[in-house]
């Protein structure tokens, strides 16, 4: 580890307060991290334990008129509601996001044979604050939010828009990969809500989730021990997000597929269906198919994961 040093010629002034989140080993927002002895010997149950014990720890409040979608939630991991919004509020969400990519604010990429085209509301908030504004103005999302994440109140939303279609050229898959592969993204409760634009269901890419996955059982404690390792390994070898996707190297065996019974269940709907799902449980982006349509969505983050550890020097 690198030495910071500080010259002794002049008084150095005193640093100011650090407004951001600490990070640590144990609390930090990554995954999986530690090297392949400590993970061997048990870091990542202790890493489970810290953040899972401080969720469970959260107070809030649960109105009586969210209570059964609360408890629908909990119970499977994901939970779909269609006519969410008043329709008036939607149709002006819908104008909202349209007037912005016809104005070409959205960034495009590509992940593996699928366009994805974003605009991260929160951060470029001044190219769309009307989007903003209605997002975040929205009571049941902001209770729900808050009620899923163990919080007594969303501060402010983190909002995205996302557009996404196959690649008119991509042939079809030989196999899954990346995000197309069923994973889990935390090792702690850590909700989101995709608020659906336009009609997704299993021909654009509409979401995947396998119900209960996002409880951790005595399964789930075993597997995530092992890609614990596995993912220590790979960093040591240099292969991680080089030689094969991150989703690849902690993709469950047949028989932890099978231990932890393991379901996929599609979250289709129409415009105006909001999906929450734990992405502590195993999820994964659907297919598209050759129609050509669209994945059109806003997803909402509830900003309550804590901040990711930043490596060391070496």
């Amino acid at each position: 580890m690198s030495e910071q040093i500080t010259a002794t010629t002049r008084e150095s002034k005193p640093k100011a307060p650090d407004s951001k989140p600490q990070s640590s080993l144990i609390m930090g927002g990554g995954y999986h991290d530690g090297g392949i002895l400590a993970n061997r010997l048990g870091l990542q149950f202790l890493r489970i334990a810290a953040m899972n014990t401080a969720f469970r720890m959260r107070r809030r409040t649960v109105d009586e008129d969210i209570r059964p979608w609360i408890e629908q939630f909990e119970r499977d991991g994901v939970l779909v509601i269609e006519d969410f919004l008043p329709t008036d509020t939607f149709a002006r969400i819908k104008e909202e996001v349209a007037k912005a990519y016809e104005a070409g604010l959205f960034r495009s990429d590509e992940e593996d044979d699928v366009i994805v085209e974003t605009l991260n509301v929160t951060k470029h908030h001044k190219k769309a604050p009307e989007l903003l504004e209605l997002a975040n103005g929205v009571d049941t999302l902001n209770r729900l939010g808050a009620a899923v994440a163990r919080l007594q109140a969303i501060e402010r939303m983190q909002v995205d828009v996302n557009y996404m279609s196959k690649r008119p050229e991509a042939p079809p898959p030989e196999k899954l990969r990346g995000n197309n592969l069923l994973h889990s993204d935390v090792h702690y409760p850590s909700p989101k809500a995709w608020l659906y634009l336009n009609e997704i269901d299993e021909a654009n890419g509409a979401l995947v989730y396998a119900k209960g996955s996002h409880k951790m059982t005595p399964a789930r404690l075993a597997h995530d021990y092992d890609v614990s390792v596995r993912i220590a390994k790979a960093k040591q070898a240099g292969t991680l997000y080089t030689a094969e996707p991150v989703c690849q190297t902690r993709f469950p065996t047949d028989k932890q597929w099978q231990a932890m019974g393991l379901v996929e269940t599609v979250a289709a709907g129409p415009p105006n269906t909001i999906v929450f799902a734990d992405v502590m449980g195993f999820h994964r982006r659907g297919e598209f198919d050759d129609s050509g349509r669209r994945r059109e969505q806003v997803l909402f983050r509830f900003g309550d994961r804590p901040a990711r550890r930043k490596p060391q020097a070496v």
